[in-house]
């Protein structure tokens, strides 16, 4: 009896699935027919020369402040300049301090050999531009947006009147691959693609560098918002913290999560967060994880594959009312079948700090760096390139559209 209940409901989700997965391709030849989906060639060629002028400036910056650091000396010098400016105009004089018995002379020499190695010019330039890159990279990471639920909410108390006749949202809940700022923004489009089809607002509830364990712990925040459609992605981060005992330390420290999950523990608090949000009346999309690197042999993809299994079979197991997005899937059919990069923490970072100039400095076209790096599916080994998040927006588009209707045949008989 359970398993011939397992199969209906596995054929109940594959009719499920084709009735929505049909509306996909017009949704993307709408998109691309749009003016909206490229940008102007004027308009990127203003934005690069925008971005290269911030850089020549930052060099320039950089030169400016390299007297700072190298006449700097240690309070033992007489008469040495401290923090004198290029133009010389804010001379000031350390006077004479005798070095201390409590003073060790290895930090003297230390320091002293450090400033030798920094009066190179392309030395200073170098570390303040990684300095203010890191800056970059944590302002956007940490940057509060507009469109999440707590700023939802917010609006909702302060405006009881417009709560009463405002219309339940659609959510994304995910990982930085949903929060879109280091990579292609899947829920931007995917919001633009509602505007006129179903003309529902389009909350992203994307929070970067967080594991499965931190999505559940704010599903209640989205119950809040009393949402009609949830889409689910996570497992990316579990995937890295599994592959690497170092980046497991990591997401257990500044992610905060108490242990990294396993293939056992992420199917049970992916069943808890799906049966929560049916329970709350939402109707629910199960995302799989996309590929981890783009080597389709390696490791790495084979326990993302896994993963993917799990979410499919947890989304089977959900009822009519939840059904499962294949993004992993499309994204490995992208993959090369020899020669593909696997996943690489040094490169996947070296990669994502350029990306954050890419998309806010420069403003390039993620297309154009991804064939620069020569990859098929993601833009640095993890986040999703334009083409997959392109689909993933078109998939949800016509999945919250052709359930909307259905919703609507229900209530009028």
């Amino acid at each position: 009896r359970f398993g011939s209940r397992s199969r209906s409901n596995s054929k109940r989700d594959r009719r499920q699935s084709s009735h929505f997965m049909g509306v996909v391709p017009q949704v993307i030849a709408q998109r691309a027919t749009s003016n909206t989906i490229f940008r102007p060639w004027r308009l990127r060629l203003s934005r690069r020369r925008g971005g290269r002028l911030a850089l020549w400036l930052l060099t320039t910056v950089c030169i400016m402040c390299h007297p700072w650091l190298v006449s700097f000396r240690h309070p033992d010098s007489t008469r040495q300049l401290a923090f004198t400016g290029s133009s010389g105009l804010s001379v000031k004089h350390c006077p004479h301090v005798p070095l201390g018995h409590a003073q060790p002379r290895v930090a003297r020499g230390s320091w002293e050999s450090f400033q030798e190695f920094a009066q190179d010019p392309l030395v200073s330039v170098v570390g303040w531009s990684v300095v203010f890159a890191s800056l970059t990279i944590l302002k956007v990471a940490v940057a509060e947006e507009s469109d999440t639920p707590a700023v939802f909410l917010r609006n909702v108390s302060n405006s009881p009147d417009q709560a009463a006749v405002s219309t339940t949202p659609v959510i994304c809940v995910g990982d930085s691959l949903t929060r879109g700022n280091l990579s292609a923004d899947w829920v931007g489009n995917l919001r633009q693609m509602l505007t006129d089809g179903a003309n529902k607002p389009v909350l992203n509830a994307g929070v970067n560098m967080q594991c499965i364990t931190n999505v559940k712990t704010r599903i209640e925040e989205v119950i809040a918002c009393k949402p009609s459609h949830v889409t689910v992605l996570v497992g990316t981060n579990d995937l890295k913290a599994q592959a690497s005992d170092f980046e497991g330390w990591l997401y257990k420290v500044f992610g905060k999560i108490p242990y990294v999950s396993t293939l056992e523990t992420y199917e049970r608090d992916l069943s808890e967060i799906r049966d929560r949000l049916l329970a709350a009346g939402a109707r629910v999309a199960l995302v799989s994880p996309p590929v981890l690197g783009e080597d389709i042999n390696s490791a790495a993809n084979q326990q993302a594959k896994a993963y993917a299994k799990v979410v499919e079979r947890t989304a089977a197991n959900g009822g009519e009312r939840c059904t499962y997005f294949p993004l992993f899937e499309q994204t490995y059919a992208e993959l090369p079948k020899t020669g593909g990069r696997p996943y690489d923490g040094f490169r996947f970072f070296s990669w994502l700090c350029l990306l954050c100039f890419d998309i806010h400095l420069f403003g390039r076209d993620l297309s154009d760096v991804q064939r620069e790096r020569k990859l098929g599916a993601t833009l640095d080994l993890v986040h999703l390139g334009p083409k997959a998040a392109n689909n993933l927006a078109a998939m949800t588009a016509a999945f919250v559209m052709t359930t909307v209707q259905d919703d609507l045949v229900l209530a009028c008989k």
